[in-house]
């Protein structure tokens, strides 16, 4: 195989953390490591149609929206309900949420951890928030759910 070109190899249908790559590094030919090479990329950037694979919550009812996963679907019941969602990981996080389904009631973000302590209604499918997390609070930065100043 050494004497093989790159391009006549298999080509591989998944990669693991310890496969590895061939690397040359300042004219040195060396090997790394599928978990080595990316955990030491600092800003990757990602272009095009990007899946974020299924992290996704599915809240069905008033409860907690996830600061960890990135999407939340939101599925609006027929009464009115809290929800509540817990300051971010860190500044910078985005956070969406879409209303999927709506029969006919409100779930409302109360202001606690929203800024300008606002509340983030939802009522409709369709309603949508993208939030960012800086310093104490989450703001929305886009979307078309009602924002209402308490």
């Amino acid at each position: 195989m050494a004497d093989s070109k790159v391009s006549d190899l298999n080509a591989a249908t998944d990669v693991g953390g310890s496969d590895q790559f061939y690397l040359v590094q300042s004219n040195t030919s060396k090997s790394v490591t599928a978990s080595v090479l990316y955990e030491n990329i600092s800003s990757p950037t990602f272009t095009g149609n990007i899946n974020i694979g299924d992290t996704r919550q599915d809240l069905t009812s008033p409860g907690i929206i996830s600061n960890v996963l990135p999407v939340t679907l939101l599925t609006v019941g027929g009464t009115d309900g809290e929800l509540v969602i817990h300051p971010g990981k860190a500044n910078g996080q985005i956070k969406v949420i879409l209303t999927t389904a709506a029969s006919g009631g409100t779930y409302y973000i109360k202001k606690a951890n929203v800024a300008g302590d606002a509340n983030i209604q939802f009522d409709s499918v369709g309603d949508t928030a993208t939030l960012m997390y800086q310093g104490d609070d989450w703001y929305m930065i886009g979307g078309t759910a009602n924002v209402v100043a308490t």
